[in-house]
């Protein structure tokens, strides 16, 4: 695994979410890009539009916007940059235990819903590489993430295991937290990070 400063570890996670988010490419996140990537997501999993499990990952999806937007978006204009970004997450989820609760845990619990297409209340990882693959992950990367999220080894994800992941992701500044795998490219050095510039 690369050697990453472990003060600029969460702002490097922060900013491939970013670059995950700006579906446009306008160089902000705004509602829109929030449903658009949930109706990204979902076309992947080949859920359809109108499913039970798409609309909660959309109702996740407008329930995060709505939260974080109230901490980070500063200058009330209805986006929000990168700069505006980094600090807010800091504030809504890796500072506030309550905000990652109420803000990001339904996010996870919805992709991991969307996620299990067999309903068997476990992700396989050709379950979970559906999803990696609509964020541009690399297989061979997705068969890494996996392995590093399975922490009991078993082939197969549990919610715990993803809710685990998914909060160390966006709260822990760890390098060797197994969460910092949790989209499978946070180490890749192709993958295009956001100039938290703005």
């Amino acid at each position: 695994m690369p050697v990453v400063e472990t003060k600029d570890l969460l702002d490097r996670k922060f900013d491939v979410c970013f670059t995950h988010g700006d579906i446009n490419g306008n160089g902000f996140l705004e509602a829109a890009d929030a449903l658009a990537l949930a109706a990204r997501i979902a076309t992947y999993l080949g859920e359809s539009m109108g499913s039970p499990k798409t609309l909660k990952l959309f109702q996740a999806f407008e329930n995060f916007w709505n939260h974080v937007t109230i901490k980070m978006d500063t200058d009330n204009d209805g986006k929000i940059s990168p700069r505006e970004w980094r600090k807010g997450l800091r504030k809504a989820l890796a500072e506030d235990p309550n905000g990652y609760k109420e803000g990001s845990r339904p996010v996870a619990e919805a992709i991991f819903t969307i996620c299990d297409r067999d309903n068997d209340g476990t992700l396989e990882q050709s379950e979970f590489a559906k999803f990696h693959e609509a964020f541009g992950c690399t297989s061979a990367n997705s068969q890494l993430a996996f392995q590093h999220l399975d922490t009991d080894g078993d082939g197969t994800l549990t919610v715990e295991e993803l809710l685990n992941a998914w909060h160390e992701y966006y709260t822990s500044d760890d390098p060797n937290a197994r969460g910092n795998w949790l989209f499978g490219d946070a180490w890749d050095e192709t993958v295009a990070i956001g100039k938290a510039t703005r």
